[in-house]
């Protein structure tokens, strides 16, 4: 598959002097289209967007390929490391998203499926099939490589690579596929996805830089519990409480680490330095409050009424405006006081 070239927004980036999260906020805040491409000694990354929003990512390091959610954290945790080159390059939101879903493509036909067919016969059954994902090409006689892109049937780019290495990408590009289609029979490979599903940024990550309403519903949140320590169980030591768990499941959970981890608590106080993988931080802060409340003894818990906790949670949620697909708050606090209430 040939990476369409689009616009080359930067080049030779190094990650030794460009914070890539600091890169990522700007493209974000900038609603960018295209793709970030990074670059290490065996490691190859492209990282796809969409208005501003990650919605694919592929990741190859020796014998380890990822998607989607695990690509996108390898990316970043590979980011930090020095000598590594970035690349930008802008593409229109329609390639873009062609992009995301050629990356999730698996083998639909070989060459051998097209053996007896011409160039523009292939592109009819694929505008008939509606695929979308793309079309590899190979052409004969030294003139190249190519790649179409498919949107349900709909060619969105087409890119060649000559054989010195030259790219070109366009309707013109498209148009001379078809008009050497028909001197020379290509090597034909379709790769197709089923059910294209671009990544949904607010359930799969915790964005430092995106995600305010949220961060601010999980200040509120502990503030909340405070409050509820303080008057149902009759303590102040919550947050000496959560400090300590936090310090004990940091082994599993580094982000929560009280001094080295990435998300910092305290009182009135919950911030979050980089991107992370929000159904794992769920699962963390859900297991730290469990493990806060089993501190206490049973007897305290005797009167103790979860719907209300739950109506109190569910309210701070709409007052954040935080997405019913990016938090349950009854499955939340279910999981909070599992085995306690």
């Amino acid at each position: 598959m040939l990476l369409p070239p689009g616009v080359e927004k930067h080049k030779n980036l190094s990650t030794s002097f460009t914070r890539f999260d600091q890169l990522l906020q700007d493209l974000s805040e900038n609603r960018f289209s295209g793709y970030v491409k990074l670059s290490f000694w065996a490691y190859e990354s492209v990282l796809v967007l969409d208005t501003g929003r990650m919605i694919e990512a592929i990741s190859h390091e020796k014998n380890v390929h990822l998607t989607g959610e695990m690509a996108i954290l390898r990316i970043f945790a590979k980011a930090l490391e020095p000598d590594g080159t970035i690349e930008v390059f802008d593409l229109s939101s329609e390639i873009a998203l062609a992009l995301g879903y050629a990356l999730q493509s698996s083998t639909y036909r070989d060459e051998s499926a097209f053996g007896n067919y011409s160039l523009a016969q292939v592109f009819d059954y694929l505008e008939k099939e509606a695929i979308t994902g793309y079309v590899d090409l190979q052409f004969t006689g030294q003139k190249g490589d190519g790649t179409v892109y498919y949107l349900e049937g709909t060619p969105v780019e087409a890119v060649v690579m000559s054989n010195t290495g030259k790219m070109a990408s366009g309707d013109a590009v498209f148009r001379r596929f078809l008009e050497i289609g028909e001197l020379v029979q290509p090597m034909v490979k379709v790769y197709r996805v089923y059910t294209p599903r671009a990544i949904v940024e607010e359930e799969a990550f915790l964005i430092p830089w995106q995600h305010d309403n949220y961060r601010a519903f999980w200040r509120d949140v502990l503030t909340y519990f405070q409050e509820f320590t303080a008057t149902s169980l009759r303590s102040g030591r919550f947050y000496a409480l959560l400090k300590k768990v936090c310090g004990e499941v940091s082994d599993h959970y580094p982000f929560l680490h009280p001094e080295k981890g990435d998300v910092k608590m305290g009182e009135n106080h919950f911030e979050v330095t980089r991107i992370l993988h929000h159904p794992t931080f769920l699962q963390g802060i859900s297991i730290v409050l469990n493990k806060v409340f089993n501190q206490f003894p049973a007897r305290r818990f005797k009167k103790v009424d979860l719907q209300p906790i739950i109506d109190g949670i569910r309210k701070l949620a709409a007052g954040h405006d935080v997405a019913e697909n990016q938090l349950d708050p009854q499955r939340l606090v279910q999981q909070i006081f599992r085995g306690v209430v």
